[in-house]
């Protein structure tokens, strides 16, 4: 055992100077060390852990009383004692091989073999049977077997074990670590060698009954035989008949040469053995430590242990008896029916991590020192990409894909007003903190890409636009802005009534075909009239609204009335009135002047509608 001892702890050093040697750590940190530290998700699943163990011992026993196994023993005078453990101490290795898992491989499972070798004393005190016997000469008695003093048995005790253990590591720093094994223990051997101090006096009670020839011996089995009915043969009773007599000699040559079973101080003829318990035993193995790392590879193992192993002993069956004839002898241990083994101390050993660990990105990085393990990368970034060249690790880089500077996580600020583009709701134009990166031009508390007038201060009602005329309708609404007007006329003053030989020329609407733009000659008289009077009024203007019928759908509608305003328009300038002086509208099919529901009427509402304005 103390060669194991020196060659375990030969290998931790040998495993220790080979973490610290300069030539093998130069590469991990030159090349290979990121700037944090390797965390668990880093380092091999695979993982061998040998231990070397030692401390206290205890064991406690469920003993039979064995008083049965005497043939018609005297339980009232008879006491088989109480048997103890003291001194214990065990020490002895384990060597698990471990494969941890997850996302971080914190958790493992581990499986292995474990040797502690257990010292400590069993101790019987108190040990005193009386039952029936049969002599050299088959003569019938009473046989007494008293101990001198406590019976104290040596154990050495041998015990293997295979752990199958739920392993869980943490690693929190580049040095230090946390361990916590826990789990069952498969017992192969429970086996006890002891050396026994035991000494007995054997002495005897003979009741004889009969006359003349005809006595014989019969078993007295009254709790206090009588002296003047039995042949007392005990150490007792000589000494009190025989004051001064060499009782010993009375006792191991006159009556054992004569065939008696009885002797004083006598020890067993073999006072060493040994009792195996029952294999196949279940038990508990708990192992928590800290772990100190010489490298990724390599680490320290120190902690603490403990070892709970209930057994079964199957010698202690009807028939066993520690002591019969003179020289007999059997463990004390032979009459436990059920003990309990605890093991506890200290653990110290290594651990070590089997292999690099994969390269899944194939970088030349492996996994374990990778901080980017699943994507191409470089040493210079650990592992990982720097997809911008920015000089910045994708994994640190809050804009990986757009170069920017350190002081914006890797983020560019476009516009250079001190917001990185991530946090810029307009990137691309200076703008103020306060309103997420974005301008506000004419500083109405509106931002501009919220401010229908951007140029122009303006008021939220109106999406930031100002309402120059002050009448309710927005300047971007308005076609006369600086002339208060009604809504009916898109923001200008109503015109006057036309003069009533006038007003069905100029009124009269201009119709269009399904989903055409054309304008017929025959409105041609009515825009001629509204040129007409455009011309002789230079301060008047025109307002030409588009409509459509319901056939199509509302967007294409839109567009459609617009055109058919829009056509309207250019055949007025086409007669020579200034594009400035028409306004156009597309109403799509609101405002019908007919329902419908006939070709006749559809084509009334598919039309255009000039509004003049002529002044005064």
């Amino acid at each position: 055992m103390k060669r194991l001892f020196f060659i375990l702890l030969a290998s931790n050093m040998a495993y220790s100077a080979i973490a610290q040697d300069p030539a093998n750590n130069n590469k991990v940190d030159s090349i290979w060390k990121p700037k944090h530290f390797a965390q668990d998700a880093l380092l091999s699943r695979w993982v061998v852990d040998v231990n070397l163990l030692g401390g206290g011992a205890s064991q406690t026993y469920s003993s039979l009383n064995n008083i049965g196994n005497y043939y018609n023993g005297i339980s009232s005078v008879s006491n088989t004692g109480k048997l103890t453990f003291s001194n214990g101490i065990a020490y002895g290795f384990d060597a698990q091989l471990a494969y941890f898992f997850g996302h971080k491989n914190n958790f493992g499972i581990g499986v292995g073999f474990m040797y502690l070798e257990e010292q400590g004393d069993a101790k019987l005190d108190q040990y005193h049977v009386e039952y029936q016997s049969t002599d050299n000469n088959n003569s019938t008695f009473r046989q007494l077997i008293t101990a001198n003093g406590p019976i104290k048995e040596q154990l050495r005790i041998s015990n293997m074990n295979i752990p199958l253990l739920l392993k869980y590591k943490h690693r929190f720093s580049n040095r230090w670590g946390i361990t916590a094994d826990a789990g069952a223990l498969f017992n192969l051997q429970m086996k006890s060698m002891y050396n026994s101090n035991a000494n007995f006096n054997y002495e005897a009670v003979y009741k004889l009954v009969g006359t003349g020839t005809d006595v014989t011996a019969v078993f007295d089995n009254t709790p206090n035989p009588s002296a003047t009915q039995d042949h007392i043969i005990t150490k007792s009773e000589y000494v009190r008949v025989n004051p001064g007599q060499d009782v010993n000699n009375y006792f191991n040559n006159t009556l054992r040469n004569a065939g008696y079973n009885v002797g004083l101080g006598i020890q067993p003829n073999k006072n060493s053995g040994s009792v195996s318990y029952t294999t196949g035993s279940v038990g508990l193995l708990v192992q928590p430590g800290v772990n100190y790392y010489f490298s990724d590879m390599v680490a320290l193992n120190l902690g603490l242990y403990f070892v709970y192993q209930p057994f079964s002993n199957t010698t202690a069956a009807t028939g066993n008896m520690l002591t019969n004839k003179l020289g007999d002898y059997s463990s004390v241990l032979g009459t436990t029916k059920d003990v309990t083994n605890m093991s506890y101390g200290l653990n110290a050993g290594v651990r070590i991590y089997l292999g690099k660990g994969k390269d899944s990105d194939g970088d030349g990085i492996p996994d374990r020192l990778d901080r980017c393990p699943d994507v191409f990368g470089s040493i210079r970034f650990n592992g990982c990409p720097d997809s911008d060249g920015d000089g910045i690790a994708d994994i640190d880089d809050a804009c990986p894909h757009v170069p920017g500077i350190v002081k914006f996580h890797g983020c560019p600020d476009s516009d250079g007003d001190g917001i990185p583009d991530a946090d810029d709701a307009c990137p691309y134009t200076p703008g103020l903190a306060k309103y997420k990166g974005c301008p506000d031009r004419d500083g109405d508390g509106i931002i501009d890409k919220d401010d229908l007038c951007p140029d122009k201060a303006g008021l939220a009602i109106y999406k930031g636009c100002p309402d120059t005329d002050g009448d309710g309708i927005p300047d971007n609404e308005d076609a006369c802005p600086t002339v208060p007007g009604v809504a009916e006329y898109h923001g200008c003053p109503a015109p006057p009534p036309p003069a009533a030989n006038d007003d069905s020329k100029v009124s009269t609407p201009i119709l269009f075909e399904v989903d055409r733009t054309i304008v017929h000659k025959s409105s041609y008289p009515t825009l001629i009239e509204a040129a007409k009077r455009l011309n002789d009024q230079a301060e008047s203007f025109v307002i030409v609204d588009g409509y459509t019928d319901n056939s199509g759908s509302k967007s294409h509608n839109k567009v459609l009335s617009m055109n058919r305003a829009k056509a309207v328009k250019q055949h007025l300038v086409n007669m020579g009135i200034d594009p400035k002086r028409i306004k156009i509208v597309g109403h799509s099919e609101e405002n019908p002047v007919a329902p419908n529901d006939t070709p006749e009427n559809r084509l009334k509402n598919r039309r255009a509608v000039m509004h003049l304005s002529l002044g005064e």
